[in-house]
């Protein structure tokens, strides 16, 4: 399992582009993979397509959670919408640190990045508190949409229950939850993988949702190679 470890990363920009006027600028390629992006294609592409996807769902004045939110891959093109609010939130402090030098400053305070020091094996592994001990940085029902792209790929069983809790916690009541999942455990298993890749099954995922408080709303089917759905609020 490959471990990427917040002392060795690069809370730097882009080498190949220089940072422009204006324009927020591009991750270092060591925090690129962090988030699985292998190139600044695949960087753009998933990072616009969550951006499209939260857009239509997204009420003027809304406000965002983005848990997990890594090196700003969707918050980038939220920026856009100058009328939201946006919270994101993530163990591998480099991220947060890189988003907050230089992302944040373009939403004129509408956007704010929070480190949360609980330990993964795979992000974390000096984490001082546990997963199943973190409390979202929002007040209970303050959040229209959160969203959690490509997170339970990562979280194991009791932490993915926890994280559904949370963010029941923080949704108004008819908020939404938009969370991406690999959905291929192996045969007669509902769960199963470690930090690197977890499977869930869609069914069992779903009685997750609903034993922490969330209905299913949607099936997005697929979005960007993981299976995607929508829950909301009770």
């Amino acid at each position: 399992m490959v471990v990427h470890d917040p002392e060795t990363a690069h809370a730097t920009t882009y080498a190949k582009y220089p940072v422009y006027f204006e324009v927020p600028p591009l991750p270092d390629q060591s925090l690129l993979d962090t988030v699985g992006a292998g190139t600044l294609e695949n960087f753009y592409f998933v990072g616009e397509a969550w951006a499209q996807v939260l857009h239509h769902r997204l009420p003027a004045g809304g406000t965002v959670l983005d848990i997990g939110c890594g090196c700003g891959r969707t918050a980038r093109f939220l920026l856009l919408r100058d009328d939201i609010r946006y919270v994101g939130f993530d163990i591998f402090k480099p991220a947060i640190d890189w988003c907050t030098r230089h992302l944040a400053p373009f939403a004129k305070g509408r956007f704010r990045f929070e480190h949360l020091d609980a330990y993964s094996a795979h992000y974390n592994p000096r984490g001082r508190i546990q997963s199943t001990q973190v409390r979202f940085p929002a007040a209970d029902a303050s959040i229209d949409v959160a969203f959690a792209a490509s997170l339970f790929t990562h979280l194991l069983e009791p932490d993915a229950a926890h994280y559904l809790r949370e963010s029941a916690r923080c949704l108004k009541p008819g908020g939404l939850l938009v969370a991406s999942l690999h959905a291929e455990p192996p045969k007669g298993v509902k769960f199963s993988g470690r930090e690197d890749r977890i499977d869930i099954a869609m069914d069992y995922f779903i009685g997750m949702g609903q034993a922490a408080g969330l209905e299913m709303k949607e099936d997005l089917v697929s979005l960007c190679g993981q299976e995607a759905v929508v829950f909301a609020r009770r």
